[in-house]
Formats: structure tokens, C-alpha cells, sequence
């Protein structure tokens, strides 16, 4: 098959999880033995750097790029008060892509377009347009309106808070529309599958887990310390790490030994200031496996948010054991391999039994390795994926 991957930024360098699910994604079209073209958006946030591709990708994916400025400009946002359209996926809209786009669907007979989220699928009209038959097909990674609605919730400000209702319906209306518009929708979780269907999307849905690499290591279970990875640019990255903060006074009255350990993109900027004996704030983390080899128990009590959380796929194929909450689950094909906690005392039993028991690191962080490893692989997942394009 010839596909057309449309992504809204570049999914290598892999900053965030929403590039490390792109990449993932990517990989998996390649297992598929098609022949993939990758067009995408690169803005000052997420820049296109070509050294930052596999090489494996050379002769086998071929990469279209264009640039497009979406600093957010309050004259701009303002504007989009008095229309209907979403200014959340307009940001991504530029009259160079939609040229490109449409030179590639006339100049290639692809077999298929899949669009990498929602906001890339702001060009499905533009191929619509000059390939009216042509299958497309929308890889969901959340339900993003709901990320908006969340951060409404979570605002303190009156005038914030309307304003963020508002982006979160456009968005919505937009995100329904437009997958309804598509020939089927690859979903992140089964959750979000249930979702969209409760939402009224019609066309056909498949749930495509992410698939993720299992490392060559063996971890060293005689660590105990607390840590938490992700990128404090996303709010329920935050709201993790808060809530893990907020609790941890009350763990040390108990174990007055515990380290937590925060890391991640902008995790300096935001928690410089808490670093003590008991707190240590790692930034980001350029080398994952090194960061890894002196860690212990990931702690992620997520609050919000939709889809899967991709750092602690890949802290369970590390070996690594993990507590997470109900929601920081989703997507997640077997949890019998880590410890769900949804309240400060659930939390705090997990952390407690973990931290004074190694056999129970060990047995829980192995299970979580075979669970990716069985649940998780691309191989399985590329098969899925050409199914249902076919179909």
C-alpha cells in the first residue's frame, strides 16, 4: 500500500508523548511494508530536525515539510469569537501546506490518508477536495475537547474559565463534524472509542494501542525512590505532580527516608524552587536509559485528561514498577502490572508497600515488561492497522 501520514508537528525528536505516539505510529505504518510519505507541520515549539529521524527511515519514508507560525496573538483569538471555527485547530491551518497536501494527493495514488490527531485533520476537506474517493482515516490520540473542558474546570478566573468553554466547544463541534466526515477513526483507548460512539460518530472506530519498544535492560529493583516523568506543558502532567507534592508531607511523617525525584520537559522552570533533601527536580531528560537506571517506583496519580499516557508504557517496558490511578490506566491493555490508587490513602498504601518490599518491585515491574511486550508490540498492532484500512 501507499499511504499519506498528514501530522500536525514532527514526531521525531521525540519531546512530548503526543511525538512519542506519532513516532510509534509511524513505525508501525513502516511494519506494515508500506510505502509511507509523511507530511507534516514544524512550528518554533516542535522544529523539524531531519538528524533527529531514525536512519532506517531513508528510502523508506519520505518527508514533506512546511513551516507554520502558530504563536498564539490575542487580536487572532479575538476574531475567532465572532465565527464558528475552532481556534485551537485554525492555529494549524496554512495556505503553503493545503498546496502541498494537494500537489501530493494529484502527483501520488495513495491508497489511503491518515491523518495524525485532530488538528492535522483540519486538511481532510483539502484532500476531499481533490480526491473526493480517496479512504481517510483519523488516528485519534484523545478526545481533545475534553482536555479543554478539563482545563475550564481546573480555571479559577470567571473570564478564563468562559473562555475556555468556549475553545472547548468549537473544538468539540469541530472534532465531531470532522471524524464523521473521515472513513473511520484509529482510537488511542477503548475508552475514547466509547466516547465517540456515545457522541453520536458513526463511521467505523478500532482501538490501536500504542506500540512501544521494548528496551534491552534489566533494572536494578534495590531502588525505592519516587519519581514522576512527563512534560509540565500539559496540565494533568501538572495535577500529577501537585498531588503527588501535596501528599508527600504526610508519607514522610511515616517514612521520613522518601525521595521524590520530578523530571521532564519544564519541570525546572516550574519546581526549581522545591528542591530540598526530599525533593529533586531532573528537568528534562535528554538520555531516558541512563535516567532510568536510577530510578525506582514512578508515581503518576493523574487527575484529567484523555487517551494514554505514554511515559508509563514505557516505564513498564523498562521494568519499572508503576502506581497510577484509573484514568493514568487508560489504554493500557492488562493492569494487573501496576498498582492503581485513586485516593491519598490507596496512594499511600501502594507507596509504602512498594518502597518496603523489593520481591513485590521486582514481580510487579516483570509483569509489566511481559504486558507490553505481549499487549504493546508493533508487529501485532501493524497487522490491526492494515485491516482496517483495508476494510
Amino acid at each position: 500500500m501507499k499511504i499519506l501520514l498528514i501530522g500536525n508537528k514532527p514526531a521525531y525528536p521525540k519531546v512530548d508523548g503526543g511525538c512519542v505516539a506519532s513516532a510509534a505510529f509511524l513505525n508501525d505504518l513502516l511494519s506494515t511494508n508500506s510505502e509511507v510519505h509523511y507530511a507534516f507541520l514544524h512550528t518554533e515549539k516542535h522544529p523539524f530536525q531531519k538528524d533527529a529521524f531514525p536512519k532506517h527511515f531513508e528510502g523508506n519514508v519520505h518527508l514533506f515539510d512546511t513551516f507554520v507560525d502558530t504563536k498564539v496573538r490575542k487580536l487572532d483569538a479575538l476574531k475567532f469569537l465572532f465565527n464558528k471555527k475552532s481556534f485551537n485547530v485554525e492555529r494549524f491551518f496554512t495556505k503553503a501546506f493545503e498546496t502541498k497536501v494537494q500537489s501530493l494527493v494529484q502527483e501520488y495514488e495513495y491508497d489511503a490518508v491518515i491523518f495524525d490527531n485532530v488538528f492535522a485533520a483540519r486538511y481532510l476537506q483539502t484532500v476531499k477536495q481533490v480526491a473526493p474517493s480517496l479512504p481517510c482515516f483519523i488516528r485519534s490520540h484523545n478526545v481533545e475537547f475534553e482536555i479543554w473542558e478539563d482545563l475550564a474546570k481546573g480555571s479559577g478566573n470567571a473570564l478564563a474559565r468562559w473562555y475556555l468553554k468556549r475553545l472547548a466547544r468549537d473544538l468539540k463541534r469541530f472534532e465531531l463534524e470532522t471524524s464523521n466526515a473521515s472513513n473511520g477513526i484509529l482510537t488511542i483507548t477503548e475508552n475514547d472509542t466509547s466516547v465517540f460512539k456515545k457522541l453520536g460518530i458513526h463511521v467505523p472506530m478500532l482501538h490501536i494501542g500504542v506500540s512501544v519498544t521494548i528496551p534491552e535492560y534489566t533494572h536494578n529493583y534495590s531502588h525505592r525512590g519516587l519519581f514522576h516523568l512527563g512534560a509540565m506543558n500539559w496540565r494533568p502532567n501538572v495535577e500529577a505532580v501537585d498531588t503527588l507534592l501535596k501528599y508527600l508531607p504526610v508519607w514522610l511523617e511515616k517514612d521520613e527516608d522518601i525521595v521524590v525525584s520530578i523530571a521532564g520537559l519544564q519541570a525546572s522552570e516550574r519546581y526549581d524552587h522545591l528542591e530540598s533533601k526530599n525533593i529533586k527536580v531532573k528537568g528534562f531528560v535528554p538520555d531516558l536509559a541512563a535516567f532510568v537506571k536510577e530510578q525506582g517506583i514512578l508515581v503518576a496519580p493523574i487527575q484529567s485528561g484523555s487517551g494514554v499516557r505514554i511515559k508509563i508504557l514505557e516505564m513498564m517496558a523498562y521494568g519499572i514498577p508503576v502506581i497510577t490511578t484509573t484514568l493514568g490506566a487508560q489504554g493500557i491493555s492488562d493492569c494487573s502490572g501496576i498498582l492503581i490508587a485513586d485516593d491519598h490513602e490507596a496512594l499511600a498504601t501502594a507507596v509504602y508497600t512498594l518502597r518496603n518490599d523489593e520481591n513485590k518491585r521486582k514481580e510487579l515491574g516483570e509483569s509489566a515488561k511481559s504486558i507490553v511486550t505481549l499487549h504493546h508490540n508493533s508487529e501485532s498492532i501493524s497487522k490491526d492497522i492494515l485491516e482496517f484500512i483495508r476494510q
